[in-house]
């Protein structure tokens, strides 16, 4: 399989003073280049396997704002390359996954027959069908098993290395919250009597050590998770916001902010997170001195809790908050974040 695909390698050095410019971005023509690169490239690899690969017209129809750093253009290239390719080598697989199940199938169907006997040529051509299928599959699964993208991450700095991973460490903490919140709505709250004087749309989502498909490197990298967009994947120099393989962004993390603050919350669900803390309570019918309107009979009262609010946030769109049900961990996560933040601009 070496004779007919290597994967790409890189060699990066995690470092500041890389100039951002937030205007300058994979424009169309590039995008499509790497497109239809890592397509020809697939079926190339495929072809040289079989020989017997057919492909349709090539075409799509797309316009997205783009939030990409302009310094990592080259590797955003690579990784679209990088996931087209992968697609069109594992619709292939399908394909012949699919017809290695049909074959199996019929060749265990003729063989426990009453009149199998008749069929020896049959069990004949089937057995061998069915082995070659088996052989072409798992070429086609080694070919993807390849199609990754490998990048060594070198530290201009024993500092940084070990600032990152202060960072790792302070993500491990941070994942183990009870409770992630992406809060995906905000709007303010007009019922005079309410004690609530914003109203907030939540979903629980996850934060874990994860990558791209198809991006290896030799650095841990973590995910967070985004409800109504695309997740974030965190690596030494940049930051992956990856929606699907035609929606990618590469940010700095000059350009990405990172802001904490302490959020209070009226928390009606009765499943509050053990570790998080519970400042006070208010009434769900409220008088303006803040005692309870005893006007309404089934009046009742709400907790009063604090969370940890992760706000990241770019010039050029990015607009995420998440709430965490321990502050501390919270805290102790944004500041890390942001001492590796400061640390690459200055280094």
């Amino acid at each position: 399989m070496s004779k007919t695909f290597t994967h790409p390698d890189l060699l990066l050095t995690v470092k500041g003073n890389v100039l951002s410019n937030h205007e300058e971005n994979l424009d169309s023509s590039m995008y499509e280049d790497a497109k239809n690169d890592g397509k020809n490239l697939a079926v190339n690899i495929l072809n040289k396997l079989f020989n017997k690969i057919e492909y349709g017209k090539i075409e799509s129809d797309f316009n997205t704002e783009r939030l990409n750093s302009s310094n990592f253009k080259n590797i955003r290239e690579q990784i679209i390359k990088l996931h087209f390719q992968r697609e069109t080598v594992g619709t292939e697989a399908i394909k012949y996954s699919k017809s290695l199940d049909f074959l199996s199938q019929e060749l265990n169907k003729t063989q426990k027959s009453f009149f199998r006997f008749l069929f020896k040529k049959k069990i004949q051509r089937l057995t061998y069908e069915v082995e070659q299928n088996r052989n072409d599959l798992d070429a086609i699964k080694e070919v993807e098993k390849e199609s990754y993208l490998n990048i060594t991450y070198e530290y201009s700095s024993i500092k940084l290395k070990e600032k990152y991973s202060d960072l790792i460490s302070a993500f491990t903490t941070l994942k183990g919250s009870s409770k992630i919140w992406d809060m995906t709505y905000s709007e303010r709250n007009m019922e005079t009597k309410s004690a609530a004087q914003t109203s907030m749309s939540r979903n629980e989502v996850e934060f874990s050590f994860n990558s791209i498909k198809g991006l290896q490197t030799n650095e841990k990298s973590f995910q967070f998770e985004n409800f109504n967009g695309g997740d974030f994947y965190f690596y030494p120099n940049f930051v992956i916001y990856f929606k699907t393989k035609e929606d990618i962004a590469i940010l700095d993390y000059n350009d990405l902010q990172l802001d904490y603050s302490v959020s209070r919350f009226l928390e009606e669900s009765q499943d509050i997170p053990a570790d998080t803390k519970i400042v006070g309570e208010t009434w769900y019918r409220v008088n303006k001195d803040g005692s309870p309107d005893k006007r309404f009979v089934n009046n009742y009262t709400i907790p009063i809790v604090e969370y940890g609010s992760i706000h990241l946030k770019t010039e050029s769109g990015v607009n995420e908050l998440y709430y965490i049900s321990d502050i501390q961990k919270a805290n102790h996560f944004s500041e890390q974040y942001n001492f590796y933040q400061e640390l690459l601009k200055n280094s």
